[in-house]
Parts: C-alpha cells; sequence; structure tokens
C-alpha cells in the first residue's frame, strides 16, 4: 500500500492492473448502484462516474471485494496477509498534524444538504431509507488524545442529521460515555467517506481485538500498511475534531448522546428490516444516538465509497484485523506449529477462523487445540475456529470442509464452550452478544499421517495435449475447488 496514500491514488493504480470496471452509463443511487455492485461482487473494482443526481460525482465500490488484490497492494502472498497486518499493527507510524488538506479544498458550512451534496444509496426496496456505508467515523479519546477509527451505518434522517448506530463493546461508544462522564453530551467527531485503503483497512477492525485493544491508535497502523504518516487536519467546525486529510470527503458534527432517533420510520426497536448486513440477512432496525452535521468538506472531485455489507468488501475488511489478531495470539502460543489463518467468505467476515498448523514432531500434539483456544479468544466476536493441516488450502471453503468431513472426530475433536461473547450475528448469539464457541479439529492424528497423505500427480501443460484454446475452454469450467487442489503440490 506503500505510495497509495488517498483514493485516486488507488484508483489509477487499479486502472494500471487492468483491475478497474469504470461504468459511464446513467446509474441511480436508489437501487441501480448497490444492485450492479451486488452482481460484480468479489471482481474488480467498480466506478461509477456518471450518477443521477450528482453531476461531476462518482462512486466507487468493491475496492477491498478480492483478497488477492488486497495482497497485491500489500506485496504479500494472500495467505501471509493476517502476518503482513499482525507486523504493521505492531510497528507503528503515529499520524501527523498538518494545517491544509485536500480534504477541506471545499468547504460548506450553510445550507447543509447531505442528500443533495452527496450520492448516498439505498441498497434494496425493503431498505430502512438512504445509508451511509463506508462512514469512517474518527474520534479522539479526551483523555489519552489517541485516535480511534471505526465504522457505522448513518441512514439519514434530515437534511443536517442521520443516526449512528454504535454496536455493544465499540471503542466509540467508549469515548463517548469518557465525554458523558465530563458532562459533555454532545462528542465532537468527523465521519471520512473515502481515504488511502491504508486507512480504511487499518480502521476496520469491528469490535474488541487483542491486536488493537481499547485506546490503539488504528491511523498508527495505517500508517505502517502505507510506509509514511497519515495526515489529519483540524476540523473546521468542531474544535475538539481532526479529519483524515487525505479523505475524499468529510461529515463534521456531533454525536448527541441525549438524542435517539429510529433507524426505520415505524419507531419499533429491533423489529423492522434495515439492510443487508455482513451477516447475509436483513439487519434490525434499533433506536440510537442521532449525529448532526455542521460542515461538509471535500476534495474538488471526490469519489464517494460506497461498501456494500453484504458483498466480500465488507466482509474481508472484517475478517482481516480479525486474522491479524489470530495470527499474533497464535504466533504466540506456538510459531513453531503455527502457519496461518484466514476468515471464508462464508464465515462473514469475523465470525470464524481457519487455522493451519505444521506439526513436526509427535510431541506437537494437541498444540492444535491450544492455538484454537487462542484463536477464539483473540476476537470477542469470533464464534467458530476450525484446525486442518499443513496441506489443505485454507483459502478454499471446499478444501476446508474436505478435511472437517475425513479427518475430523467429533468424538473428540469438537468442543462448545460454555456461554461467551459472540456476534449477534451468530445463530446462537443473543442481542446481549452471549452463545457458545464452537471447535473443530480437522487435523489427521500425527501418529497416523501416512495413513492421510495425498496423491501428487505430474504436472502437465495442457495446451500442449489439447491445444491453448480447447486448454483454455476446459480451464473455463473447472471450479476454484478443482484449480486449487491443482495448484498445489501435496
Amino acid at each position: 500500500m506503500r505510495g497509495i496514500t488517498h483514493l485516486g491514488a488507488f484508483v489509477e493504480q487499479a486502472r494500471r492492473d487492468g483491475d478497474l470496471l469504470e461504468i459511464d452509463r446513467p446509474a441511480d443511487p436508489y437501487l441501480e448502484i448497490a444492485a450492479v455492485a451486488r452482481a460484480t461482487d468479489g471482481g474488480p473494482a467498480v466506478l461509477f462516474r456518471n450518477v443521477s443526481g450528482h453531476p461531476g460525482r462518482s462512486v466507487l465500490t468493491n475496492v477491498f471485494g478480492d483478497r488477492r488484490r488486497i495482497a497485491r497492494l500489500c506485496g504479500v502472498h494472500p495467505d501471509y496477509l493476517p502476518r503482513h497486518l499482525a507486523d504493521a499493527a505492531l510497528a507503528p507510524i503515529p499520524s501527523v498534524e498538518v494545517r491544509e488538506a485536500p480534504c477541506q479544498a471545499h468547504v460548506c458550512t450553510t445550507g447543509i444538504d447531505i442528500a443533495r451534496t452527496v450520492p448516498i444509496t439505498q441498497q434494496t426496496r425493503d431498505d430502512a431509507g438512504y445509508v451511509i456505508t463506508g462512514g469512517l467515523v474518527l474520534a479522539r479519546d479526551p483523555e489519552t488524545g489517541a485516535c480511534n477509527g471505526s465504522y457505522h451505518r448513518m441512514r439519514v434522517l434530515s437534511a443536517d442529521t442521520t443516526c449512528m448506530t454504535i454496536q455493544a463493546g465499540r471503542h466509540l461508544l467508549e469515548i463517548a460515555r469518557k465525554f458523558k462522564k465530563a458532562g459533555r453530551n454532545q462528542v465532537p467527531v468527523t465521519v471520512n467517506i473515502g481515504a488511502s485503503p491504508a486507512v480504511l483497512l487499518a480502521c476496520s477492525g469491528s469490535t474488541q481485538q487483542t491486536l488493537t485493544p481499547m485506546g490503539y491508535d488504528e491511523l498508527g497502523f495505517a500508517g505502517a500498511l502505507q510506509g509514511e504518516p497519515v495526515s489529519i487536519v483540524r476540523a473546521r467546525t468542531q474544535p475538539d475534531a481532526w479529519a483524515i486529510g487525505e479523505a475524499e470527503l468529510v461529515l463534521e458534527g456531533y454525536i448527541d448522546t441525549t438524542q435517539l432517533a429510529s433507524e426505520e420510520d415505524s419507531g419499533l426497536d429491533g423489529a423492522k428490516g434495515m439492510m443487508p448486513e455482513a451477516g447475509g440477512y436483513m439487519g434490525r432496525a434499533w433506536k440510537v444516538w442521532t449525529f448532526t452535521v455542521t460542515a461538509i468538506t471535500h476534495r474538488p472531485n471526490y469519489h464517494y465509497w460506497f461498501p456494500l455489507a453484504i458483498n466480500a468488501e465488507t466482509t474481508n475488511l472484517m475478517g482481516l484485523p480479525a486474522e491479524a489478531s489470530v495470527y499474533d495470539a497464535c504466533r504466540r502460543i506456538s510459531p513453531r506449529v503455527f502457519d496461518t489463518c484466514q476468515a471464508l467468505q462464508g464465515m462473514r467476515g469475523c465470525l470464524g477462523m481457519v487455522i493451519r498448523i505444521n506439526r513436526k514432531s509427535f510431541r506437537d500434539e494437541g498444540l492444535q487445540n491450544n492455538l484454537a483456544f487462542g484463536a477464539l479468544s483473540a476476537h470477542s466476536d469470533m464464534g467458530w475456529v476450525i484446525a486442518v493441516d499443513h496441506d489443505i488450502d485454507i483459502g478454499n471453503a471446499d478444501d476446508v470442509l474436505w478435511a472437517v468431513i475425513s479427518r475430523g472426530d467429533m468424538k473428540d475433536g469438537l468442543m462448545l464452550s460454555p456461554l461467551a461473547k459472540v456476534s449477534g450475528m451468530l445463530a446462537e448469539g443473543s442481542a446481549a452478544g452471549l452463545g457458545r464457541k464452537v471447535y473443530i479439529d480437522a487435523t489427521a492424528p500425527f501418529a497416523e499421517r501416512e495413513r492421510y497423505t495425498r496423491g501428487v500427480f505430474e504436472a502437465v501443460d495442457l495446451a500442449q495435449w489439447l491445444g491453448a484454446e480447447a486448454a483454455e475452454r476446459v480451464r473455463a469450467r473447472q471450479s476454484d475447488y478443482v484449480e486449487s487442489l491443482l495448484a498445489r503440490s501435496y
């Protein structure tokens, strides 16, 4: 991510890489943009350059939709993104304050109209309304001065007001409590939409995790990822708030902790749908605090970043910091046996994790279980961990499921924990975030490893046997699982 310090630089890099889909056809923020974003999930980044009702504006989505693209930006193999992120988190580069910044090239403090200024989308006909999904809230701890960056969905309620959903356990909630304790009911913040990929990724840890605990400054993490400090600039209308200098668009304002508003017009709490969420279902609408906008600042030709919550973009953003926390915890427990980890797409970000091990001696037997305990503790939302051997492609769900089916012993290799903190998106997760954590040991017994040896076939060049065109037709019909098997040497 070095040298890519703002979203426009990412767009240019993606264009050079042939990894950008640019759409000039008029696209309506009501349903159409979300529908195309959903249909292109996991593919190239998508730039809508002709947004209906917003001349001169563009909408960018699917920036983080492909794990291979993220790995390419970081300069590492996709399997070892967790190690790269963990190392960066432990070697932060502090942010620097600047007097002038691109995000404040244009400043609007009067006649504020969020919907008129910003191409906010509505995703489905059943949504509660128009929602900002990529709003990175930057708040400063009033006691320590550390910056906290986090995402929270924000439905637009009026010209200058949105609601802001802050889930239990989020660090922003703790910062708000500190303000209230000091007698301040208005929490000054900025909502930054679009920044460098490093900033967007570093601030995406969804809740409590061991690698970035309460008080950790995510902007230092981002600085380490991009190889240079993140710039911040004082907000124009909120004396105790700062904005990300390289952001595309900034909403300055304050969270009102005395004012509750419903995310959905009926006013019912937790009964109606809000929008498609990362868990794969329609999220529920709740009564939450309001956010009042006191200024809108932006670059001259800003890109509005629109991550679709249900898509791979959001689950990757949620999953990668979780993977980094699990990686760091497990390498501390047993760097000799632990290899790497990954949250599969079906694990919806941080709800589950696959850890891969490589036992080298009979004395290593059982360490996979110690590693699993560490993984389950490394992220409070995590409800599932599956341990697999070094010959399994942890990025391929079929290979992981094959290991569970062919190597898992459900008598001795399955664990259900007592009630613990988990995500409410899990089947057993309650509104209070309580549920049982699950661990499956899908590794083969070390003493019987020869029994579980996989066949090794000779490598062939299909084009030499079939011709280039016929070989390409064969490859086009093969599933991801077959491609994975053919690409790995056992």
